[in-house]
């Protein structure tokens, strides 16, 4: 472990050599982000937390700025996801309520008690405790399990092209923010409560079969997640199964963990459409959405293996 004078120089040096430019840029970009938030919103703590955690790595000096190249683009995609709440009303085109739920019944249908439903309501009526503490429990750490797995190939493996991972998921989750403005959809949980009608565009975010999850432990996590959910008609793609299922791209290519990533995915796709929140064909969606970014990324993950 280097002595504290040595970590003291060794940042000094890295202060000096990075002129005004690498100093006092990323603070205005904070700033300038901070004060917008406040123009539109005021203040909240998520994006104040964002904003702290990419400072704090940044200016902690040479020997973290891997980890802050690391999280940066993880970064991104938290800033754009919670600013969808500027212009995810003005800027969608029309809500698709009918039309998925549609694709559903013709592909996936279900016969029960003679009519067609989807798989996500069927399995509505076949709930288990069992069922709901792990689809929760999957659902809930979607996004640390990303994290995790990608570190694991980064940090432990000391695999400099796992970068890639983090920046093949700020493309996809971009790019699935944009399709929600482009195609905006209902999710079946949408369905139950408001019908196949016009959108009711003052629908209230829903935390849908993950209610069960927090009922069951007695707590509000998911109730807390999704009060806040930016967009209501997110639901093609389903970025939960996409995320999953790019992180099994990786550990296959990696060839590395490769069983946890390939449960794990198979689990998210079962519990996207079991929790009420997704249909099949929004994960089928997600899945092509994720292998686009991982070919993106592809050749400069093999240029380094």
């Amino acid at each position: 472990m280097p002595a504290w004078s040595q970590l003291r120089q060794e940042w000094l040096d890295w202060w000096r050599g990075a002129g005004a430019r690498g100093r006092w840029l990323p603070l205005a970009a904070i700033g300038l982000y901070y004060a917008v938030h406040v123009a539109l919103d005021g203040w909240r703590a998520d994006p104040v937390l964002i904003g702290l955690g990419l400072l704090l790595f940044y200016y902690a000096g040479p020997r973290v700025r891997p980890l802050f190249r690391f999280l940066l683009p993880f970064a991104i995609v938290g800033m754009v996801y919670d600013a969808q709440r500027y212009w995810a009303d003005e800027l969608r085109a029309e809500v698709r309520v009918a039309e998925p739920h549609e694709w559903e019944i013709s592909w996936f249908g279900i016969e029960a008690e003679g009519e067609s439903i989807t798989p996500a309501a069927w399995w509505q009526t076949r709930t288990h405790p069992a069922l709901d503490l792990v689809c929760g429990a999957v659902y809930l750490v979607f996004l640390p399990a990303y994290l995790v797995m990608a570190a694991w190939w980064r940090f432990k493996e000391r695999r400099r092209e796992a970068d890639w991972t983090m920046w093949a998921l700020m493309g996809m989750n971009l790019a699935g923010y944009a399709t929600y403005l482009i195609y905006p959809a209902a999710p079946p949980w949408y369905v139950d409560q408001y019908g196949l009608g016009p959108a009711v565009l003052t629908a209230v975010p829903d935390a849908a079969g993950a209610a069960r999850f927090d009922a069951l432990l007695g707590v509000e996590w998911f109730a807390g997640f999704y009060g806040h959910n930016a967009n209501v008609f997110g639901a093609i793609p389903s970025l939960h199964v996409a995320q999953t299922f790019l992180t099994m791209l990786f550990a296959w290519q990696f060839r590395s963990l490769r069983i946890t990533a390939t449960v794990y995915w198979l689990l998210m796709t079962f519990a996207s459409v079991y929790l009420n929140h997704h249909y099949l064909v929004d994960g089928i969606v997600g899945m092509v959405f994720a292998l686009l970014a991982w070919l993106a990324v592809w050749p400069q993950v093999r240029n380094r293996n």
